[in-house]
């Protein structure tokens, strides 16, 4: 019989950032505020981070969605009146999209409803191994993003 060719560790490891991710989101999910989802909350959080302004397919290219995909949750966004949605005045083909100050306070009130489930969390894994693994996850991160 032969041995498995994938690596039983690698396996074992990305089925535990996977579970993760899905957990994560769903608990995340649920501690949103009424209508919020995590796209929506995604989205939101990136420009309160970020700031700036960014067009419909470099968002699409940073959640890695479609640029349907990410279309129809900037125009539930704008819809609400969380992000404003303007022509990109130099190419008049583009669209520029960024955060309005109700987007802002969407996002500040979001991060306030889920802030106690990650501070449950950073009780019990501790400081000193989330910052341990931090830098793992960054390079995991950084590979993938980079492998096309």
């Amino acid at each position: 019989m032969k041995e498995p060719r994938n690596d039983p560790l690698a396996i074992a490891l990305f089925s535990e950032i996977s579970t993760i991710d899905q957990l994560l989101k769903s608990r995340i999910s649920k501690k949103l505020p009424k209508g919020m989802k995590l796209s929506h909350f995604a989205i939101l959080n990136h420009f309160a981070i970020l700031g700036g302004e960014k067009t419909p397919v470099q968002l699409a290219r940073s959640f890695n969605v479609t640029k349907g995909a990410i279309s129809n949750t900037l125009n539930r966004l704008s819809t609400i009146g969380f992000i404003h949605i303007r022509p990109d005045w130099d190419d008049g083909r583009r669209k520029l999209v960024s955060i309005s100050q109700s987007g802002i306070n969407a996002r500040n009130e979001a991060v306030s409803a889920i802030e106690p489930l990650f501070e449950d969390l950073m009780k019990i894994i501790g400081p000193k191994e989330a910052k341990l693994t931090i830098p793992f996850l960054r390079d995991v991160r950084i590979l993938l993003s980079n492998e096309k």
